[in-house]
Order: structure tokens, then C-alpha cells, then sequence
């Protein structure tokens, strides 16, 4: 249940998942304080195929599960019950949704590279103030920008990446504007952004002119248990998860669907533990593409994946949530 909140900015039960909303200039500025932040990225224009990931956002929070958050005047939830453990569920943190970064459709007018521009300043803005946000796309193109704002603050990052292809090419990605959702893995390594990138669920091939592969880049089909020995555990990990990774069988709405994906409970399970024992600094949730008769399921998937992705990143009982990131 919602109650009467100090803050003018936060707009109890009106983001996605029933969480309060907010505006994301407070967060910036200092004067309303979030451990973690969902923003929409309404942005397909990295495509290469089939369009339509801009509706992403939407589509989750038009049809995300409207839980009954308590709040508190100054925003922090009371959390919820898991009945499977009688425990609390993301009690005493401050999460809130801050809306999209633009709009669907997106204004012709605003170029790709000005959109990338945006939503770098934006990582980085929110990277200082050790909020961890969750972003939703939008096309895997978005997690270039991204990074790159990362970087920015932390350093080169490690990206751990579900996906069904391994979106790398070795040609030569100076700008931005050079990159698709195909491909925006070779521009990090080329701008240096991208310290290492684990890659799970691939499950298909590269033309030759896309090699060689960088000594950094690892694919691999399963997530292992537990984590690799190379991993360092205070290195800063930028989670995306493209939602090809998923069955087409269980998952069909995206626009490069491939045979033979993991089960939605293998990703969920794959997620958390990345979450739980990596210091994962940001999300990204990308390539669901609009289709009427899988909406609701879509939005379904996200929710899981969103609600996994904060439990483990702000549970009192992991490493002391985000805190220390």
C-alpha cells in the first residue's frame, strides 16, 4: 500500500512492477538517493533486421505485475513476502522508475549518434551515483553507449553477456554510428572500454571476415557453476541479456530467434548467480520485438529477469547489496 511520500518527485505504484516512479533528475543531482533504477531505452534504430525492439519498454511496463509495494514518505520500500522462505523481499531499499530515456516512436530528427551520446552521459551521471540501474531496450546495439559510460567512471569493464550470437567483428568501429546490435562487442574492444566478455548461450556461427576473435572474447554455450577461476571478484561486470538466449519455443519474440535456447528458469537461475557473486555495476535487457500475440508473455519474461536481477543485487543476505559498488 502506498503512503503520502516528502518527496514531490516520487509517485508511489506508478512504475513497472508496481514500484514507485521518480524523476531522474533528483537521482542525478544528489537529492533523492536510489540503490538501484529501471530506465525504458525506446531505441531499435542498431538493427539490422527486423525492427520493433523500441516497444520494449512499453510492452513491459504496460503488462508488468503490479505488486503492492509499501512505501515510505521518503521512498523505500517495505517490501514484499516470499512465501516460499517467509522472508522479505527487497525490504528497506530504494528502487524507483525513472521513466524512458525518449520516446516511441523515437523523433526521426534525433540522429543515432546523438541518442548514444544521450544515454552515455546518462550511464555515467548514474554510475557516480552509485545507483546500479536496469535498463530495458531497445536493440543490443544500446549496451555500446552503455558500456562506454561505464567505462568512463570505472575503467575498462567486464561484460558477462547471455545471447544466442556472438555479436563481435573485427572491422575497423571507430564511432558509434559505425556499430549495429550484430556487431557493438567489436567496437568496445577496439575503444578499449571492455577489460573481458563472457559470452553464454551462443549457438551460432561467424562469417570468417568477422574473426579473429580477441584472446578476451570467451564463448560458450552452458553457464558454468560455479564461477570460472579467471574471474576477479571485485572487477566491475556489465550484465546484458539479449532475449534470444531464450528457446524460440518459449520465447518467440525477438527478431533473430535460434534453436536450442535456454529454458527461461535456466536464464533466471544463470542471472541471479551473476548478480549474487559478481559486483555488477549495470543491466541491460534487450531484443524483445513487438508482437501482439506474445506481448504479455514478453513482458512476463522481462518482469522475472528484472525482479531476479534486483533481489540478488539488494537483498540484505547478498555481499551487502549495492553498497559497496
Amino acid at each position: 500500500m502506498a503512503g503520502l511520500v516528502s518527496h514531490p518527485s516520487i509517485r508511489p505504484g506508478a512504475g513497472a512492477l508496481g514500484l514507485p516512479a521518480a524523476d531522474v533528475g533528483p537521482v542525478l543531482s544528489g537529492s533523492l538517493t536510489a540503490e538501484a533504477v529501471i530506465m525504458g531505452l525506446p531505441f531499435d534504430a542498431g538493427v539490422t533486421g527486423v525492427p520493433g525492439q523500441r516497444h520494449g519498454p512499453e510492452i513491459f511496463r504496460k503488462l508488468s505485475p503490479g505488486h503492492d509495494w509499501s512505501v515510505d514518505d521518503d521512498g523505500t520500500l517495505g517490501g514484499l513476502i516470499d512465501p516460499l522462505t517467509g522472508g522479505p523481499v527487497l525490504a528497506g531499499r530504494r528502487v524507483f522508475d525513472l521513466g524512458d530515456l525518449g520516446a516511441v516512436p523515437i523523433d526521426p530528427r534525433v540522429g543515432r549518434a546523438a541518442y548514444y551520446r544521450a544515454l552515455t552521459g546518462l550511464v555515467e551521471r548514474l554510475t557516480r551515483t552509485r545507483a546500479v540501474p536496469l535498463f530495458v531496450g531497445g536493440d543490443h546495439s544500446l549496451s555500446a553507449p552503455l558500456v562506454t559510460g561505464l567505462a568512463a567512471v570505472h575503467g575498462p569493464v567486464r561484460v558477462v553477456c547471455f545471447d544466442a550470437h556472438c555479436d563481435f567483428s573485427g572491422r575497423p568501429m571507430p564511432g558509434v554510428t559505425d556499430i549495429t546490435h550484430g556487431d557493438f562487442l567489436g567496437h568496445l574492444f577496439q575503444t578499449g572500454a571492455v577489460a573481458a566478455c563472457e559470452l553464454y548461450g551462443v549457438r551460432t556461427l561467424l562469417p570468417a571476415a568477422c574473426g579473429p576473435l580477441p584472446a578476451h572474447l570467451r564463448c560458450a554455450y552452458a553457464y558454468g557453476f560455479p564461477e570460472p577461476a579467471h574471474t576477479v571478484d571485485d572487477e566491475p561486470v556489465h550484465l546484458s541479456i539479449d532475449l534470444d538466449v531464450i528457446d524460440p519455443m518459449e520465447f518467440p519474440a525477438t527478431g533473430h530467434p535460434e534453436a536450442g535456447g535456454y529454458r527461461l528458469r535456466e536464464l533466471l537461475a544463470a542471472v541471479e548467480h551473476v548478480c549474487r557473486t559478481r559486483r555488477v555495476v549495470a543491466v541491460d535487457i534487450v531484443e524483445a520485438l513487438q508482437d501482439d500475440r506474445e506481448n504479455r508473455a514478453t513482458s512476463a519474461a522481462i518482469s522475472a529477469l528484472v525482479m531476479s536481477c534486483l533481489r540478488a543485487l539488494l537483498d540484505d543476505h547478498h555481499r551487502g547489496g549495492a553498497r559497496g559498488r
